[in-house]
């Protein structure tokens, strides 16, 4: 984390030393620019701004975000784009170093709009080791993975949107009304699939998916909380998958995330000869993904046929 926010800084201060005047640049299309750390805010962005706008993504497709540090030319970007959003949390305190270092940015950070929940540690997930130091409570920085909260984050860029262009106001609320209205209907065909499932998943991976499991009562074992690093799981965690998966509550898939080796998985799965699947996050893509234009939407769909097949439905 140090290291994050020492760069962002030192690439901050570099620009201010070198003559920026802190000041919007001429934009010759005429249209809003808009920057986005992550994946989900980009694709939220990207819809209720619709034409008006260029988006853009600072964390690189096929990118691993929890080791995402800024560039020099990431906070030049920052600095002069009409409005900034990024998730918050832990992950995000290189951020709100930055934006304490100037006053002309307008932001909205992701989970303001919705209501965090703590961190889980569930049974036979590998334990991390923390330095000792006084802390509030670790919250998961996942929200958008619950399609109600994803929702909630759209409506709010629509009403911040509004706020930076007035002028266009009546396209924001029809671009997003379009798009929360899908969000709202794959939040409908998620709790009818899932209405009664009392099994468990085992996630051979980490667990980003807190608030998509609490949001439809889901059970789940995982080898890894959601932000924790890429280690080796221990003996007791694989043992205890393991055994879990010839349980009879425990759906028969080994899931895994998105941009992972998903070796844990793999081997689980070889194990119990039992199939893999992938369980898309939306936290980031590969590159082909973006390219084709995959987004939340398509990428939930995705989550929806392979959820239905791993039940049996």
């Amino acid at each position: 984390m140090f290291k994050k926010v020492f760069a962002a800084l030192l690439a901050f201060g570099t620009i201010m030393l070198g003559g920026c005047q802190n000041q919007k640049t001429d934009n010759s299309s005429g249209k809003l620019k808009i920057v986005t750390t992550i994946f989900p805010a980009y694709d939220f962005a990207k819809n209720v701004f619709g034409e008006t706008a260029e988006v853009s993504m600072l964390l690189k497709p096929g990118m691993e975000s929890h080791s995402y540090d800024p560039s020099a030319k990431d906070v030049v970007k920052i600095d002069e784009c009409d409005l900034f959003i990024y998730n918050g949390g832990e992950s995000d305190e290189w951020v709100e170093n930055i934006l304490k270092s100037t006053e002309n940015v307008k932001s909205l950070k992701m989970v303001d709009s919705v209501e965090m929940l703590g961190e889980e540690h569930v049974d036979g997930m590998t334990a991390e080791e923390h330095e000792e130091h006084d802390h509030d409570e670790e919250y998961d920085e996942h929200v958008w993975t619950s399609p109600k909260n994803a929702a909630l984050i759209c409506a709010s860029i629509r009403d911040k949107a509004k706020e930076i262009s007035p002028e266009n106001a009546s396209v924001f609320d029809k671009n997003a009304e379009s798009y929360i209205a899908q969000i709202n209907s794959l939040d409908k065909r998620f709790s009818e699939l899932m209405a009664g499932e009392k099994r468990y998943f085992v996630f051979g991976d980490r667990f980003p998916l807190l608030y998509f499991f609490k949001e439809y009562g889901l059970n789940y074992y995982a080898a890894f909380p959601g932000c924790a690093a890429e280690t080796e799981p221990s003996a007791q965690t694989i043992s205890f998958l393991s055994k879990k998966l010839s349980d009879n509550d425990t759906i028969k898939t080994v899931f895994y995330i998105e941009i992972s080796n998903h070796k844990l998985a793999d081997n689980l799965a070889a194990e119990s000869n039992l199939q893999t699947a992938e369980f898309h996050t939306c936290h980031n893509i590969t590159s082909s993904d973006f390219e084709a234009g995959e987004s939340y939407i398509s990428l939930m769909e995705r989550n929806y046929k392979t959820l239905k097949t791993a039940l049996g439905k």
